[in-house]
């Protein structure tokens, strides 16, 4: 009984003394702010190792990573951040400037205007966000059909009808925004090289030819995964494999 009771003792002392994670993040930012680089990261790790993440935690994470010069670690934690939040500005510009210092120089291939202004568009709101507005559309729509039903004045339920049309059209366009942003947050298929240098080969082999060598922070699309391998496609088209070990998944 006397046993019981200590380790009952203990498991209460051990949980008033255990850090939340917002007082790690905390302390991470304290350490940030001494300069003390690695251990805001290890820090930041800690908190996201426990199970929590935040475009935040990864935006200072990478921010980090930035001061200890990085960059491909930078550069994986401030996309890690957008993924979570698209129209997170600093973290964009932060990842502009982390860009800046690679050493690859890739040209992108030209993408189709529509393309680009589509995706655009589907990233002003994380999944979250654009759930909330379809949320919002849906109850306009129903408010709109209500006033339309028991409105007995032309003018009124005619505007009412035109305003249930555009509600329409924009329900029906939020909605394949939001299925097309839930994709893209759960689609793992893009990745950054994290090894200072890492060989792009012809087959997914060691003793196969070396096609192209990338450096840290160049991201990747990653194609088709066998056994320990990616094959991987770059901005500008060029293809090959690559093992994971060099490539960290965003």
């Amino acid at each position: 009984m006397k046993r019981i009771l200590s380790i009952l003792i203990l498991a209460v002392a051990l949980s008033a003394t255990a850090q939340t994670p917002r007082q790690l993040m905390q302390q991470g930012n304290d350490a940030y702010a001494k300069s003390d680089f690695a251990e805001a990261v290890r820090l930041y790790n800690t908190v996201l190792d426990a199970g929590y993440q935040s475009a935040d935690l990864y935006y200072n994470l990478g921010n980090a990573h930035f001061r200890m010069e990085d960059y491909g670690l930078a550069i994986l934690n401030y996309e890690r951040a957008l993924r979570l939040k698209p129209n997170f500005r600093d973290a964009r510009e932060n990842l502009d400037l982390a860009n800046s210092k690679t050493e690859d120089e890739i040209a992108a291939l030209p993408e189709i205007f529509i393309v680009h202004w589509a995706h655009s568009i589907v990233t002003w709101f994380s999944p979250t966000g654009w759930r909330i507005l379809l949320l919002c559309l849906l109850a306009l729509l129903g408010g709109l059909t209500v006033f339309f039903v028991l409105s007995s004045q032309y003018s009124s339920r005619k505007g009412a009808l035109i305003g249930i049309s555009v509600t329409a059209v924009l329900l029906l366009l939020c909605l394949a925004c939001t299925i097309a942003s839930s994709v893209r947050y759960n689609r793992h298929n893009q990745a950054i090289v994290t090894s200072p240098m890492a060989v792009v080969k012809s087959s997914p082999e060691d003793k196969s030819v070396d096609k192209l060598i990338l450096h840290e922070g160049t991201k990747v699309n990653i194609e088709e995964t066998l056994g320990s391998w990616h094959k991987i496609q770059i901005a500008d088209g060029n293809s090959g494999w690559m093992n994971q070990s060099d490539i960290t998944v965003i």
